[in-house]
């Protein structure tokens, strides 16, 4: 793998970051939607908003492509650490798969529902809108998996210059625990723990945004690293994940 198809690929982080909040703010339900809203208001929402919805979606699935590139590279540079055996790179590269298809979905079953909203019940568009929100914000496992398996990773790094830097791992962690909030969801309606809550909407989307800011970081640097001039790397390719 050459050093500039690696650089692209660190950078999908950002471009994931950038264009998914983008897309966010063009729908109009960033910040969220009140999960109090009643069905008339919900309604009301989706009808006089449906080309505003629609677009802002499609711009978030879009930005849903750069979440591939990104857990490639990730799992690629952590598997440099790893060295021939690697199980928590493995792991990463899987939590990063369902992580897409765990964003991808709730966005695509949005845009199914600003397709004809004039024509259901709004009691029918509340139940939808529910099903759609508590997925979209709940689905913290596979990002909770990455940030434990790369906090990981980098605590077994013995280098006197590590590839990803250790104060990373500490991030890790913490944004592991600032993704669990959001397992006390489906109990509020208000409050910090509804939908739009303090920690179960607004820390968990710093720490998801950052995550992917820092690990666009932690890769640009590790592959400048591994390309510098008397680097063990600087000529090698990444190790292969499978054994001969």
């Amino acid at each position: 793998m050459t050093k500039s198809v690696q650089t692209v690929m660190a950078w999908s982080g950002v471009a994931f970051v950038v264009v998914f909040f983008a897309g966010f703010i063009v729908t109009g339900f960033f910040p969220p939607v009140e999960p109090n809203d009643t069905p008339q208001q919900i309604a009301e929402r989706y009808i006089s908003d449906q080309d505003r919805i629609r677009a802002g979606f499609v711009i978030m699935m879009v930005a849903c492509v750069f979440l591939m590139p990104f857990a490639a590279i990730v799992s690629a540079q952590m598997a440099r650490i790893e060295g021939r055996w690697t199980p928590l790179t493995f792991l990463n590269l899987v939590a990063g798969a369902v992580g897409t298809v765990a964003a991808l979905f709730p966005v695509i079953l949005f845009i199914g529902i600003a397709y004809r909203p004039e024509n259901r019940d709004p009691e029918l568009l509340q139940a939808l809108n529910d099903f759609v929100w508590v997925p979209f914000i709940i689905n913290w496992p596979p990002a909770f998996v990455m940030a434990l398996c790369i906090a990981a990773v980098i605590f077994t790094d013995k280098r006197a210059d590590p590839i990803f830097p250790r104060w990373i791992a500490y991030f890790m962690m913490w944004a592991a625990i600032a993704f669990l909030p959001a397992s006390f969801l489906p109990f509020f309606y208000d409050g910090i723990f509804a939908w739009n809550g303090l920690l179960t909407f607004w820390m968990a989307a710093v720490f998801f945004g950052s995550f992917y800011l820092v690990m666009t970081y932690a890769c640009l640097r590790a592959v400048k690293l591994q390309y510098a001039a008397g680097s063990p790397d600087a000529d090698t390719a990444v190790p292969d994940l499978l054994p001969a």
